[in-house]
């Protein structure tokens, strides 16, 4: 199926989330990290607050600050400053040089001053890697993937100077994709661990954005996977990647190490959830554990209990490109009709998508999902889900009307029976408040 745009001079109510967020988001699910963001401060203060508005903990970022001035004459000097402060002040274990568009479109080449800066400073124990994201390119999980590909770069380049490596075959590296909450990575962790695997999440967000409670300040990122399990994860016998966007660094995984691994576009719903389970039986050679058998009872008994809520029903979804295909699926099962699927940018993953996508915004979704009774996007998409009189139900990237989003768990049976209530429950209410309305104004 071809990817579609509808023909219009500007974008209204964008669905697109710039790339350093997803960069940013990425190194939160690091121990001890500190993404540098080499702009100007408005490239940092977005991501920040948009981070803390969704997850509602302190995110760890700065900024080289840079202006006009700076990106004419010598945008490195300010990222060395930078550099120079946040390594004597905080000592972070893990260092991620965001580059953004300023720097992009100047021609900045602060990758090469990154190896002079390590070089003449003996930087050792660490990790320091830079990668380019200008926010006219991809969106939150493009960003997301790249900024995971660069960080295995620089780990592989790290083990290279060390020898042969040694390979673990009960450790399996996980690759949770952007689109995953921190309890959706703590579920993936619990359904690979089931089946006598050692698991390490690269990046895992499941300790870091879960919503604990930490005494004290620290500057840099607090839970997370830290930078030994990191460089451990790379003997791993097998990788994982959940979102067809972690292909890209599961390949550099193997293409450099020869680790074999394995792509689920979706880890949601009853069939991806029947293959994740066969896949972990079959290379693990242990029967699926009885509570996973009890969970695929549970969501066939809830889908059957929602069956009449969601006969006749439509919905919309707007949402990053490899949890559109999540929620596309999903959908499908529940027999919804699927009036617009809107993604904020092309990927392979929705060139291959067997229904029509749309590449847009939250305008596009209001305009094509016209007369749909369920509305499925981030907090942006209230207000056109109202002005179309659909229930609104949110997701993706930030949620900011509803407290503990971000502990919500959509992969496995237990996430597709979740997602279902809430949803049969959001569309019950939308019926009710119509038969209100009704019988007022009679």
């Amino acid at each position: 199926m071809t990817v579609n745009r509808r023909k219009k001079p500007a974008s209204v109510n964008p669905v697109k989330i710039g790339q350093s967020l997803g960069a940013v988001l990425a190194l939160q699910g690091c121990y001890r990290a500190m993404p540098l963001i080499h702009g100007s401060q408005g490239c940092s203060a977005f991501p920040k607050a948009l981070l803390t508005r969704h997850f509602r903990e302190p995110i760890a970022v700065q900024t080289s600050a840079l202006q006009e001035m700076d990106v004419i004459f010598d945008a490195n000097r300010n990222l060395e400053e930078a550099l120079n402060i946040v390594l004597s002040k905080h000592r972070p274990d893990i260092i991620g040089i965001i580059g953004t568009e300023l720097t992009d479109v100047a021609g900045v080449d602060y990758a090469t001053m990154l190896k002079s800066y390590k070089r003449e400073r003996n930087l050792r124990g660490g990790l320091a890697f830079s990668v380019v994201l200008p926010d006219f390119r991809g969106s939150l999980e493009s960003g997301f993937s790249a900024t995971v590909e660069a960080m295995m770069d620089e780990m592989i380049q790290q083990v290279g100077h060390r020898g042969s490596r040694t390979v673990n075959t009960r450790q399996i590296t996980l690759l949770p994709g952007s689109f995953l909450t921190p309890a959706d990575v703590m579920e993936l962790k619990e359904m690979i661990s089931a089946f006598g695997f050692e698991v390490i999440a690269v990046p895992d967000i499941s300790t870091s954005l879960s919503g604990h409670l930490l005494t004290g300040f620290s500057p840099l990122t607090r839970g997370g996977v830290p930078l030994d399990s990191m460089l451990q994860s790379l003997q791993s016998g097998l990788t994982i990647a959940v979102g067809a966007s972690m292909e890209r660094p599961a390949r550099r995984l193997h293409n450099a190490l020869g680790t074999p691994y394995k792509v689920f576009s979706g880890a949601m719903g009853l069939k991806a959830s029947d293959d994740l389970l066969h896949f972990l039986h079959q290379i693990s050679g242990e029967p699926v554990p009885l509570r996973y058998c009890w969970q695929r009872e549970n969501l066939l008994d809830s889908m059957l209990d929602a069956h009449f809520q969601f006969a006749g029903m439509s919905a919309v979804a707007a949402l990053e490109p490899d949890h559109l295909y999540s929620v596309s699926g999903w959908l499908e099962e529940l027999g919804v009709e699927q009036k617009a699927l809107v993604a904020s940018f092309e990927t392979p993953l929705v060139d291959g998508m067997e229904r029509e996508v749309w590449v847009g915004d939250l305008d596009d979704a209001e305009v094509l999902g016209k007369g749909a009774d369920l509305w499925i996007s981030n907090s942006h998409g209230i207000s056109g889900a109202a002005r179309i009189e659909a229930a609104f139900m949110p997701a993706g990237f930030p949620v900011w009307n509803e407290l503990g989003a971000y502990m919500s768990v959509s992969v496995g049976y237990r996430g597709a029976m979740e997602w279902s209530n809430k949803a049969g429950n959001l569309l019950m209410q939308r019926e009710a408040g119509h038969r209100e309305s009704s019988i007022r104004h009679r």
